[in-house]
């Protein structure tokens, strides 16, 4: 029985995926390199984002992307104030909440780029734990997730990461918990089915997995 929800932030709870793809066209446009559009993006998205990066030819090596990395981070930042939650995005975590189960975020953003959106969107209310990078020795989701895990004396068979990409699912299996991923994030419909587990086309849609 699932006692924990563990939600993904970027593309799960906060929709920024208009955001992001207009972030890379600018980029785009200011190197002379072809735009994308966004069924392209849904579909080259992926992690780790030095793949991303080099798929839409924005860079071609290891060494030119911590500069455009850099410069696509300052303009995230700078449409950060644009950035919306899902329609339903309060009305799920009230409904994960009156079941009586527990739920935090889980994302590889730092905490506190985290609880600032969080309250910004009223999210905070919600979350049992946040979990995001808190120190320069994280590595990642997988890590933050595990050493939850451990603290909490969680039983991993009793959680479940929801989130919107193929990576979101290799944390959950490599955290040994359970995934549902949600198509309407940063990665397709397509994409997301490769893995063989649980998509949804609407957030709602995970609660028959509860029933």
């Amino acid at each position: 029985m699932i006692k924990y929800v563990l939600w993904d932030f970027n593309g799960t709870l906060i929709n920024d995926v208009d955001a992001c793809l207009q972030n890379m066209n600018n980029l785009l446009e200011k190197y002379n390199k072809k735009t994308i559009d966004l069924n392209t993006y849904r579909t080259v998205f992926t992690f780790p984002v030095i793949e991303y990066y080099k798929s839409v030819g924005i860079i071609e090596t290891d060494d030119e992307f911590e500069p455009i990395a850099h410069e696509w981070m300052n303009g995230y930042y700078a449409m950060e104030k644009d950035l919306k939650i899902f329609d339903d995005t309060i009305e799920n975590l009230e409904r994960i909440h009156r079941l009586g189960l527990k739920q935090g975020v889980l994302s590889a953003s730092s905490n506190k780029q985290l609880r600032r959106l969080l309250d910004k969107f009223g999210l905070t209310q919600y979350m049992d734990h946040i979990l995001g990078l808190d120190d320069i020795y994280a590595k990642g989701k997988v890590e933050i997730g595990l050493n939850f895990i451990n603290k909490h004396h969680l039983s991993p068979d009793q959680i479940v990461l929801i989130g919107d990409t193929v990576h979101d699912f290799e944390v959950a299996t490599k955290m040994g918990i359970q995934s549902i991923l949600f198509s309407g994030g940063h990665q397709s419909y397509d994409i997301l089915s490769q893995t063989n587990t649980l998509v949804v086309e609407k957030i709602k849609d995970i609660f028959m997995f509860f029933l």
